[in-house]
């Protein structure tokens, strides 16, 4: 009898606890916001700006009482701090907002170069649902107009433009992959400081300059996000990386600059070096390069001033020999591995220079020599923050050249006149 008083009651829990679904919520009962701006405000101390997915929508556009909705919207409110403009935006929509599937955080350039990351990005890492893994941006204009020009001019998913953006990073090198862990992990640690991607909106005024002005005779990757001379497609680009010391901007680089960062750092995937061709100075040689491995770096110290030697290791493919000389030989293959190599060089050894005069260890040397001390009061006492300008350092660079692309020898053009 007990036994059966016992069954029916563990059966009765076990349909109450099945039914039991009032805090139940439906997908459509959110309003998920892919990405949030934060900008000086007027009527406020700040302005935040929210871009929100509508789910009415399954494409980029649809036609809706006669009108065309967009497959997201931004919304824009002026609040004293980031929860405010939340729960003030609560009141404007018919559904919840929700923070889960927030792919970017935007700070314009004004936000970043006061440093007030505690007041800003402080109280959005304590949220629970904002992810570790969110991106964090610098934009050159205000994030309210960088976040309404963000939308997918290619293909119709807000989310897969979002993330595919960001994994450009390991195919080019022109920006790094910076999550919000990584930022604000930088802005507390005692051995190395914060970067973020820098990005703009291009007009494609750039483009359609003058060819006789100097500005369009920059290479391109000594430019920054806003300034490619490029027309179509998204207006919004990633390309470079801006430096803080502490949560203070102090620098924006290239996307050559960024590029090495990335190398000397361990970061770098993938990308394509053009330079100028060994034997024929006046046409271009294209490789795809990639970091082979980790940096090899060697650290020690000359009385209480530190050294260190970084050894970066490339290899790359062959994609375009304008010369037309065959590289692909064994003997003269050295010729363009020599050029990539002195390129790197020089591009690392400037960036190393540029560290030490902004004081700024945006290199990670930090993560080497904190290995040197035996307690963590002992590297607190040397105090690293403020010794990258002391910094001696060496840089050795080895390419290889393991791939010709799909041709194993390239030969002269022939034609009926003879080449001078």
């Amino acid at each position: 009898m007990l036994r059966r008083v016992r069954l029916i009651l563990l059966l009765f829990f076990i349909v109450f606890l099945s039914i039991s679904c009032y805090d139940a919520h439906e997908v459509d009962d959110y309003a998920y916001v892919t990405t949030i701006g934060v900008d000086n405000g007027t009527a406020d101390k700040w302005r935040f700006s929210f871009q929100i997915t509508n789910m009415r929508s399954s494409g980029s556009k649809e036609t809706f009482d006669g009108k065309e909705t967009s497959e997201y919207l931004t919304i824009t409110i002026d609040a004293p701090d980031f929860f405010h403009a939340a729960n003030i935006l609560d009141t404007s929509i018919a559904r919840t907002i929700n923070f889960r599937h927030t792919k970017y955080i935007v700070l314009s350039r004004d936000i970043a170069e006061k440093g007030e990351f505690n007041e800003t990005l402080g109280p959005i890492i304590r949220f629970r649902e904002i992810r570790r893994t969110t991106g964090v941006v610098v934009s050159t204009g205000t994030a309210q107009s960088f976040i309404e020009e963000f939308n997918p001019r290619i293909g119709i998913s807000m989310a897969r433009m979002q993330e595919g953006l960001m994994e450009q990073s390991k195919q080019t090198g022109f920006f790094p992959e910076i999550q919000l862990k990584d930022f604000y992990s930088g802005t507390k640690s005692s051995y190395r400081q914060s970067v973020a991607i820098l990005a703009a909106v291009n007009d494609f005024s750039i483009l359609q300059q003058n060819a006789e002005d100097d500005e369009n005779k920059i290479e391109l990757g000594e430019r920054k996000a806003g300034e490619l001379p490029r027309k179509g497609g998204n207006t919004v680009e990633f390309f470079g990386a801006a430096v803080f010391d502490g949560d203070k901007m102090v620098a924006e680089f290239n996307g050559y600059e960024t590029r090495i960062m990335l190398a000397l750092r361990g970061e770098f995937k993938q990308g394509v070096f053009t330079f100028h061709d060994p034997l024929k100075p006046e046409l271009y040689v294209s490789i795809n390069l990639k970091q082979q491995k980790k940096p090899k770096v060697k650290v020690e110290f000359d009385g209480d001033k530190p050294v260190i030697h970084v050894k970066l290791l490339m290899e790359g493919e062959i994609l375009s020999v304008q010369s037309r000389i065959d590289y692909e030989e064994a003997n003269k293959i050295g010729y363009l591995e020599g050029a990539a190599e002195d390129i790197i060089k020089q591009q690392a050894e400037a960036l190393i220079d540029k560290a030490k005069e902004l004081n700024v260890d945006f290199l990670n040397f930090g993560s080497y020599f904190v290995k040197s001390f035996l307690t963590i009061q002992e590297w607190e006492k040397y105090n690293w923050i403020e010794r990258m300008k002391d910094v001696k350092a060496t840089v050795d660079v080895e390419v290889k050249i393991r791939r010709t692309g799909t041709m194993i020898k390239s030969s002269p053009i022939k034609g009926t006149e003879e080449e001078e």
